[in-house]
């Protein structure tokens, strides 16, 4: 009985042992689990988006690429890693492309007076065949890459009067565009891919004649248009099943001294199906009492989609406006935001580099 008894005892003994030992081994087991997921955990949120790759440029002085172009061409190829182009302040005179293998990156100047991308080239110039080159190839600055951005730059296309002349052609998109200056005479900014779309904020846009055309769906917020000379703002050539063209939203229409009072248009439709918009605009007096124009063409004003709402100031009037220009309702320019016209795009995201206001 008595050796039955310490028999039992240290069985009892032995199963607290064992199943201490299994506890222990449960809370090892638990801690490494919750240590193994903590490091993942960690990792992941350490590493967060992946760090942009910067490149600086300079004309003058230490940076790593003295010409825009050659920085551009160290991007690397369909790269999701984001790419900053740091551009010193200075005159580049050069033509630039970020082709379209190229996305995520941004360009980044010292203040749009500051950094200055400028060309001279117009469409009457000779290839080496003999022939023009056309308006097509003459931009001083190709944009042809996908989710691009431009801050604190003015493009120039100094060529002047007697021709087309680009001083920035888009592509496929999307592009935005921040505190920019885009300078020319006729052609200046061409939105050519009737698929992109094109945001530019608190940018200045100057020309004389058709100098924003193309066939692009683009928003102009707050922007500043700049007529030199007698002519048409815009030139759209918007496809026919495209909802927007160009949309100017609470944009301040000026001209300089040299300009005549009421002989600048807002518009002629390049193409039948042309769309623009003028939302909350500033009108100086340069602007046309009728507004618009039909480019000689006797059709294009029967299908042309030319609008207008809550314009002020003197070159406002919409009771002088052709006939078949049209003024929104109230509800109708309500609903024309920037999400509505562009969807989801560069401009939605925040700590974009360069959107600062």
């Amino acid at each position: 009985m008595m050796a039955s008894a310490v028999l039992n005892k240290m069985q009892l003994i032995g199963v607290k042992i064992m199943r201490r030992k299994f506890m222990n081994m449960q809370k090892y087991i638990l801690m490494m689990v919750s240590l193994a997921g903590f490091l993942v955990g960690g990792s992941v949120a350490v590493a967060g988006p992946p760090q942009p790759l910067v490149l600086s440029v300079a004309a003058h002085g230490h940076a790593a690429f003295h010409t825009i172009q050659a920085a551009i061409n160290a991007v690397p190829v369909h790269s999701h890693r984001p790419v900053v182009i740091k551009i010193a302040a200075g005159t580049y005179k050069e033509r630039v492309t970020i082709p379209s293998d190229d996305s995520h990156v941004a360009l980044i100047g010292a203040g749009a007076r500051k950094t200055i991308i400028t060309y001279n080239l117009g469409a009457k110039e000779k290839s080496r065949s003999g022939h023009e080159i056309g308006t097509f190839h003459t931009p001083t600055v190709t944009i042809l890459g996908r989710d691009i951005s431009a801050a604190h730059l003015t493009f120039v296309n100094t060529y002047g009067k007697g021709s087309q002349a680009v001083a920035v052609r888009t592509g496929d998109g999307p592009v935005m565009f921040t505190h920019c200056r885009f300078i020319g005479w006729q052609d200046t900014l061409y939105l050519h891919n009737p698929h992109a779309r094109i945001y530019l904020h608190r940018c200045m846009i100057q020309g004389a004649i058709d100098f924003i055309f193309g066939k692009s769906r683009a928003v102009f917020d707050h922007c500043l248009i700049r007529s030199v000379g007698k002519g048409c703002i815009t030139a759209p050539a918007t496809p026919p099943h495209q909802p927007f063209g160009f949309v100017f939203l609470h944009c301040r229409l000026v001209a300089t001294k040299a300009v005549h009072v009421g002989s600048v248009h807002l518009g002629r439709p390049w193409r039948p199906y042309g769309y623009v918009a003028f939302i909350h605009c500033s009108m100086g007096r340069q602007i046309a009492p009728d507004g618009w124009l039909n480019w000689d063409r006797t059709t294009y004003y029967k299908t042309a989609r030319f609008y207008e709402f809550g314009s002020t100031g003197p070159g406002a009037g919409p009771a002088k406006r052709v006939r078949w220009s049209h003024q929104l309702t109230p509800e109708k320019a309500a609903g024309m935001t920037v999400r509505v016209i562009l969807g989801r795009g560069p401009w939605s995201r925040k700590n974009r580099p360069g959107t600062k206001s």
